[in-house]
C-alpha cells in the first residue's frame, strides 16, 4: 500500500502531464493559421487565363484614385501606395508600400520579382476569377480568419474594385459589382521577358 507521499508524487506528476497538455493547446490555439493553397476556394491548379482577356499580366495595377458618388461625386488621392499583379496562374499579389520606396518601373519590377528584395513593403496574396469583363479576388483576413472577396470589373487598362466584403462567397451576383465606392487602379506595364513564379 502507497504512503501519503507515493500518492502525492503521483498526483503531482499527473497535474504536470495535464498542465503540460494545456499549455500547448493555447500555445497551438494562439499561433496563426499558415493558408495554403488548398484552404483558398478560388484555388485551381489547372487554371489558364484566357489569352482574350482583358486582364494583364505583363505589369502591375497601380491605385491611382478613388472615386465616391456620394455628394454629387467626389474623387480623392489614396492615402496609401499599393498595387496589384496578376499571374496567369489564377494568383495575384497585393503589395503595400507605406513608405512611398517603389517608384520607378525598375522599383516595381523588383517588388514582384521571385527575389523579394525590398522588405519595406507588405505582400497579401490572393486568387482570382473572371467572367467577361468582371473579376472578384479572394484574399484572406488573418485576424478574422476569414475571406475576403474584392468584387470589380476591368475598363481599358483600368482595373476598377466596387466592393470589399466576406459575404457573397465569390459568387458573380450583380449586387456586388456596384456600389457608391470605386478604386481606380491603372496598369502599369513592366518589361517582364518572362513571367517570374508568385512568391508563394
Amino acid at each position: 500500500m502507497k504512503n501519503g507521499t507515493d500518492y502525492f508524487k503521483f498526483g503531482l506528476r499527473h497535474y504536470n502531464c495535464w498542465f503540460m497538455l494545456l499549455f500547448i493547446g493555447l500555445c497551438a490555439s494562439c499561433t496563426p493559421k499558415v493558408y495554403q493553397k488548398n484552404d483558398y476556394t478560388f484555388y485551381d491548379q489547372t487554371f489558364i487565363l484566357d489569352a482574350s482577356s482583358g486582364l494583364r499580366t505583363d505589369g502591375v495595377y497601380v491605385l491611382d484614385h478613388i472615386r465616391t458618388e456620394e455628394n454629387g461625386g467626389t474623387v480623392r488621392q489614396p492615402k496609401e501606395h499599393r498595387f496589384y499583379k496578376f499571374y496567369s496562374t489564377g494568383q495575384c499579389n497585393l503589395t503595400l508600400d507605406p513608405s512611398g520606396v517603389i517608384k520607378t518601373k525598375t522599383d516595381y519590377s523588383e517588388a514582384v520579382s521571385k527575389d523579394f528584395t525590398l522588405k519595406k513593403n507588405t505582400l497579401f496574396e490572393g486568387y482570382y476569377r473572371l467572367e467577361n469583363n468582371r473579376i472578384i479576388i479572394q484574399s484572406i483576413v488573418v485576424p478574422r480568419k476569414q475571406f475576403e472577396y474584392k468584387y470589380g470589373y476591368l475598363e481599358q487598362d483600368n482595373l476598377i474594385l466596387v466592393q470589399a466584403t466576406t459575404e457573397g462567397k465569390g459568387k458573380f451576383d450583380d449586387r456586388y459589382f456596384t456600389g457608391f465606392y470605386k478604386e481606380y487602379y491603372v496598369f502599369m506595364p513592366l518589361d517582364i521577358k518572362k513571367e517570374s513564379e508568385p512568391q508563394w
